[in-house]
């Protein structure tokens, strides 16, 4: 199974946001999600503006890794190159992982790169969160 949460701050600058930049990258990530179809992912992807300032939230469950939790990775990478001063996180679970099968993941984008890091929160997934199979 795979599951992923995530959620992204979107801005064209790390400093100050100007806004025919961001009407360019909402239309854009508008198309992008259109043409790789990133909306019929097994989950949801909600892009909305709350005062002012605009996001992107993403969720979803798969049974295996497959396209469509691929493109929202995919996202996340599209956004750093068009949105440089955008910021979040994915948390993802993989328990076909074969170096994470017990834990979280978390891709971090911030200042246009996306990175891999292991989660300390709910890392490994037993015992935190789960018992063993007994």
């Amino acid at each position: 199974m795979v599951e992923y949460y995530g959620w992204i701050s979107i801005s064209d600058s790390t400093y100050e946001s100007d806004d025919g930049e961001m009407s360019l990258i909402l239309n854009k990530l508008s198309s992008y999600i259109t043409e790789y179809k990133v909306q019929n992912a097994s989950g949801f992807i909600n892009v909305h503006e709350v005062n002012g300032s605009y996001q992107v939230m993403v969720s979803g469950n798969t049974n295996h890794l497959s396209q469509d939790v691929i493109e929202i990775f995919n996202l996340y990478e599209y956004i750093a190159r068009i949105a440089i001063g955008s910021y979040g996180l994915l948390y993802i679970r993989n328990d076909e992982s074969l170096d994470a099968c017990n834990e979280f993941e978390v891709l971090v984008l911030a200042r246009g790169k996306v990175r891999k890091e292991k989660d300390t929160f709910l890392s490994p997934c037993i015992p935190v969160i789960e018992d063993d199979e007994e």
